[in-house]
């Protein structure tokens, strides 16, 4: 009998993070969250808007106000301004590590569960989801999409794509730590961040340790969606399909602007893809 949806983790799942507890670990000091704000030169990157300072690092602030109105108006940043229509930015790149960072930070845990989350999906698991937003769209796979309908060249960069999947060995332990979480929504959030982290070659290792949670929770999904990004990343894995990097400059003299349209302008050639 398939366990439901809602309540505590069953315990069998509790044994099994018990046992793979050290690559679960949060981030400690590696990924400050505080230090990724103020290290950053945000007069220097581009959000949806413009200039992403002051409003982009003051919006990832107030993530951790515990202020309802002040939060929602972040996550909305999150996705309009960093994220537009699955346009990523210059600043996207370190407002992503700061929230997966923020994620996998012990004393920020508390902030994350805020009192008046109530039964609605909670924010922790908000932050989960936009993280695997992004990574979906600055996949491998995805990028040979827009190189396609652009007409670009298989080794031109995508400094700002590149920038972001480099993070992702960083952000997993973070991400990791909530596949024990008490609700199930969070659970099913952090294993689809997993999932789409694991497309790094430095993270191929841990594929083996997430076919289970894969078959036995994110495959058992009540979304098809969840069902079916389970069902694709254990065939690929079982495969020992390894998706490599593009060829590209590790060290691009350009990152200002979208990566979408290739900082060819304000808007630039690839503006709406077609998917």
């Amino acid at each position: 009998m398939r366990s439901p949806k809602r309540g505590p983790v069953a315990a069998p799942w509790l044994l099994f993070y018990s046992r793979y507890a050290g690559f679960m670990d949060m981030n400690g000091d590696k990924l400050n969250p505080g230090a990724i704000i103020d290290l950053t030169n945000w007069a220097e990157l581009e959000n949806a808007d413009g200039s992403a300072f002051p409003v982009t690092p003051a919006k990832l602030h107030d993530l951790t106000s515990g202020d309802f109105l002040k939060v929602t108006s972040s996550l909305s940043h999150l996705y309009h301004a960093l994220l537009n229509d699955g346009v990523v930015y210059s600043a996207t790149a370190p407002a992503f590590r700061y929230v997966a960072a923020l994620l996998g930070d012990r004393e920020s845990r508390a902030a994350l569960t805020p009192s008046w989350d109530g039964d609605k999906f909670p924010l922790r698991g908000k932050l989960l989801s936009w993280l695997a937003d992004v990574a979906f769209d600055v996949s491998i796979e995805h990028e040979q999409h827009i190189r396609e309908w652009g007409g670009y060249s298989p080794t031109e960069p995508f400094p700002d794509f590149l920038n972001i999947r480099s993070i992702y060995p960083e952000a997993f332990p973070g991400v990791a730590s909530y596949f024990d979480d008490l609700d199930p929504r969070v659970v099913e959030a952090a294993l689809v961040a997993a999932v789409r982290f694991l497309e790094s070659p430095a993270l191929a290792v841990h594929r083996g340790r997430l076919t289970f949670l894969l078959e036995n929770v994110l495959a058992q999904s009540s979304s098809e969606r969840h069902r079916s990004l389970a069902s694709e990343a254990l065939a690929s894995w079982e495969q020992g399909r390894v998706l490599m990097e593009p060829f590209a400059d590790p060290h691009p003299s350009e990152e200002h602007g979208k990566d979408h349209h290739h900082s060819h302008g304000k808007r630039g050639s690839v503006d709406k893809p077609p998917f």
